[in-house]
């Protein structure tokens, strides 16, 4: 027989679990774009006696030769046993959502496949960190180089996700680029900075790439940050200016819990990656005794256009923040979005070609009233 093993682009055992009690074992991700695939009786027992390169009871199964065919057929099975994806660990889920602990094992093996490297950030890492006391999270935030967010994007789309573009896409002032989920139920924000890091921002992604530690979600080895830098990610995360409103107390004080528990490691993450305008009273407040300050500190570069509650406004504050070589084109597509623009702010692309245009336009004299009030 073949030197058959177990292949996946994510795995988990669902012993134990709610949807055992469905008659599902397993759930595998396939080598090939798909969605996941369960697993129970027969099926099973052969995947988990390639798992373990167990060959006396695949040998013992009179029908294995036919199992063995199907899971091939599915992704989940290779006579390869050097593949790349070969499976050799197993686990329960750890995450609340087994689909959600999937979609990060996904991501890492796609990301892999495509020379990315790739650092998972906030998310459950943060409740097992013991940085903040939910555990669930909606979607999946991960980190990579600047530009690699589109290429991360366009492996994706065979899976089934969708990049919702803006008109500052491909520039330094979008800090992430959301995928919109498929049939999986789970967006994806793939960051390629974040903001309150006033340096560059593969500089950053270096330090928090150097900074990151091993963490197994579904059979697959992933990149999370340590401690530390995290709780300097989640401190930012509370802070950071939303719709032009600026923290409020309670996202100070949020911060500064985040940062204490992180320990005071983080004060020196926090000025490596020039944090510490954003994060200068949280300091303060989760370090009273440092006697932390930093008076020559200056708003990153985004704070402006963040602080802007009208959004022309905010539009044209950043397009200032983009180099002159790509503004024209930003402001075309801020002043005429592109359908994928359209849809990704709700407005029915699918509409005729007139249709769009009228939208188009609606959009472009609400915008000119906003710009002109008060």
């Amino acid at each position: 027989m073949p030197s058959w093993t177990a292949v996946a682009f994510g795995a988990l055992d669902l012993r134990g679990t709610e949807l055992e009690e469905q008659g599902f074992e397993l759930v595998v991700v396939p080598v090939a774009p798909g969605t996941p695939v369960f697993l129970m009786g027969r099926g099973a027992e052969i995947w988990r006696a390639l798992l373990e390169d167990n060959t006396d009871r695949i040998d013992a199964a009179d029908d294995a030769g036919e199992i063995l065919a199907a899971l091939e057929d599915m992704g989940i099975a290779s006579r390869d046993s050097g593949h790349r994806a070969r499976v050799t660990m197993l686990d329960r889920p750890w995450l609340v959502s087994a689909f959600h602990e999937l979609v990060y094992a996904l991501i890492a093996r796609v990301a892999e496949s495509e020379g990315i490297d790739v650092v998972f950030i906030k998310g459950p890492t943060l409740h097992a960190q013991g940085l903040r006391e939910r555990e669930h999270s909606g979607d999946v935030d991960c980190w990579v180089r600047p530009g690699d967010d589109l290429r991360l994007a366009a492996a994706m789309r065979d899976w089934g996700w969708t990049p919702l573009l803006s008109p500052f896409t491909g520039t330094g002032v979008t800090h992430s680029l959301t995928l919109e989920a498929s049939e999986w139920g789970c967006a994806i924000d793939v960051h390629v900075r974040y903001p309150g890091m006033d340096i560059d921002p593969a500089s950053a992604f270096a330090i928090a790439l150097d900074a990151s530690e091993p963490r197994v979600f579904a059979a697959t080895v992933c990149a999370t940050p340590r401690k530390a830098l995290h709780g300097v990610i989640a401190a930012l995360h509370s802070v950071r200016p939303f719709i032009g409103a600026p923290a409020g107390e309670a996202s100070i004080d949020a911060a500064a819990m985040a940062l204490r528990a992180a320990g005071e490691e983080t004060v020196d993450f926090a000025e490596r990656v020039n944090a510490v305008y954003a994060l200068e009273t949280p300091l303060q407040r989760a370090f009273p005794e440092a006697g932390l300050a930093y008076p020559g500190a200056r708003p990153p570069a985004d704070w402006a256009w963040r602080l802007t509650a009208s959004a022309p406004r905010r539009h044209l504050r950043a397009l200032l923040t983009v180099p002159a070589r790509q503004q024209p084109a930003v402001l075309w597509r801020l002043v005429w979005p592109s359908a994928e623009v359209l849809r990704a702010a709700g407005e029915a692309p699918n509409t005729s070609l007139l249709g769009r245009a009228g939208s188009r336009v609606r959009r472009l004299a609400a915008a000119a009233i906003l710009l002109v009030k008060r």
